[in-house]
């Protein structure tokens, strides 16, 4: 019997639009499992879809770099991995040497920061709903001494990404975890912070058997996380990959994939024992 469920966020719990549906919604409400949510967002850019299903179970953020439970509109932080000071402020310094014209954003526990409104920028707002503080981005030192969660590039193109991963991979840095959450996002965090840590915290702190976890996802990222859980549903619109590391594989995001994983596989299979 599933008695913790593991949600990826964009691509998986949201559709396209960046929203959760009112079937999934109810589905997820119905079935009276404690769920997390497991996103390389920010705590912030999760609170909606929270509140929407009324989440009490501890929740994941940037990747598993900050593990956290949201109650009386309040975040309670239970594990935090942040960027090492030194690391952080040496990567951020080469990436303004090397990229300046990308589109560059950091995001410390409380703030998502940016060097200017760009398109980029722009379009994160309106898919998220988070308003980010403007600041210059060589005056960064505060937010290195209070930790860095995350550091992000956008290219809208999709064409760049690869070879700027390459790139900082080759700097042999140590500490950090480089991923490309889809075609338009690049993403440093704390090596610590992979989405298998959190779910792997969270089992062992409300007393798990991997049998009794499951988790939905559609990225490279989450494949982490399927290797923690007892059953790893893959949606639709997973690339092949993701989708064949899937013990299932439900319907699209956009075709409430999540609700009908939940109805068909995960409840189906409790009522089949």
């Amino acid at each position: 019997m599933i008695k913790q469920i593991f949600l990826d966020m964009d691509g998986t719990l949201l559709d396209d639009q960046g929203d959760v549906t009112q079937q999934t919604i109810d589905t997820i409400r119905d079935a009276n499992i404690p769920v997390t949510l497991v996103s390389a967002r920010a705590p912030q850019e999760m609170t909606v879809a929270i509140d929407q299903l009324a989440l009490d179970a501890p929740q994941v953020a940037f990747n598993g770099g900050l593990i956290y439970q949201w109650h009386d509109e309040k975040m309670h932080v239970l594990r935090a991995n942040t960027i090492a000071r030194g690391v952080n402020e040496q990567l951020m310094r080469w990436l303004l040497d090397n990229y300046a014209g990308m589109s560059l954003s950091y995001y410390t526990q409380d703030d998502w920061v940016v060097s200017e409104m760009s398109p980029e920028i722009s379009r994160e707002i309106e898919f998220t709903g988070v308003i980010p503080r403007v600041l210059d981005m060589t005056d960064f030192t505060t937010d290195v001494q209070n930790g860095v969660f995350k550091i992000m590039l956008i290219d809208l193109t999709g064409e760049l990404l690869d070879d700027i991963q390459a790139a900082i991979l080759a700097l042999n840095l140590p500490g950090i975890n480089v991923q490309q959450s889809d075609k338009e996002h690049l993403e440093i965090t704390s090596r610590v912070a992979e989405k298998a840590f959190g779910v792997a915290y969270i089992v062992e702190q409300e007393d798990l058997n991997k049998s009794e976890t499951a988790a939905f996802g559609d990225g490279q990222n989450d494949l982490s996380m399927f290797d923690e859980v007892g059953l790893a549903v893959a949606m639709g619109n997973a690339p092949l990959n993701v989708r064949q590391a899937g013990d299932f594989v439900t319907k699209t995001n956009q075709e409430n994939g999540v609700a009908y994983g939940i109805k068909q596989i995960l409840l189906q299979q409790a009522d089949n024992k």
